[in-house]
């Protein structure tokens, strides 16, 4: 059985101080982060969201990929009740 726990906090900048200065220093800690050395066998340095963020985009823009033995199994019950697939 796996978990997955998450704990969101929701936080207004603007309570702490000037909210453009708070999303200067969050962009010029963002530009550091990705100006770290790629660690041997790594696509990249992450911040956490950017890839499923990419992701989402990539499969908003490209379509969803479905294995083919998922695809051959959709189409078969999709057949039953007269329903055509989606071509390819």
């Amino acid at each position: 059985m796996h978990r997955r726990n998450a704990l969101l906090i929701a936080v207004d900048p603007a309570a702490f101080g000037d909210p453009d200065a708070f999303a200067a220093a969050v962009d010029d800690t963002l530009g550091t982060l990705k100006g770290l050395p790629v660690a041997d066998g790594a696509d990249g340095v992450f911040y956490p969201g950017e890839r499923s963020a990419s992701v989402a985009e990539e499969r908003g823009a490209k379509g969803v990929p479905v294995a083919p033995k998922v695809w051959r199994e959709l189409t078969a019950h999709a057949e039953r009740p007269g329903i055509a697939p989606p071509s390819l």
